[in-house]
């Protein structure tokens, strides 16, 4: 998990737990997750200010999100700080166990469209300006199989 803040909730929990899940949702959440970046001071319960159902991971002591297509638990191995000046970081951990709902554990359609996979985009400089445009949140449409 690489760029996490080091002044958030999510990295104070990571170092002081030593745990975390990556929760994989797809993009009609994305206003929920919007909602827990404005909702985000230490006394706020994040997962509440999205509207967020939490459940038990199955291996480790850290929340999962039920609204999750796809949770990867994982044990905290190393912490990297990207930015040098404890701004960055990058966190690695070991998946310990995975759950994954029915529908997406085959094929393309679920995993790889509107309901799959959610990307950020960051955003790109505008060569010529040099002016900064909005990232985005984009989703994989297949184009071709091979």
């Amino acid at each position: 998990m690489g760029n996490l803040y080091q002044h958030t909730h999510t990295y104070a929990n990571i170092q002081r737990e030593k745990c975390f899940c990556i929760n994989f949702l797809p993009v009609s959440c994305y206003d929920m997750l919007v909602n827990t970046i404005h909702q985000n001071e230490w006394d706020d319960d994040e997962f509440a200010a999205g509207g967020f159902t939490l459940s038990n991971a199955k291996t480790i002591h850290a929340p999962a999100i039920s609204e999750a297509f796809l949770t990867m638990e994982c044990t905290l191995k190393e912490i990297q700080d990207l930015s040098g000046a404890g701004i960055a970081a990058m966190v690695i951990g070991q998946v310990q166990h995975i759950s994954i709902e029915e529908g997406y554990a085959q094929g393309y359609e679920l995993r790889y469209g509107k309901d799959g996979f959610m990307l950020l985009v960051p955003a790109p400089q505008d060569l010529v300006t040099g002016e900064p445009n909005q990232s985005a949140i984009a989703t994989v449409h297949i184009e071709k199989y091979d």
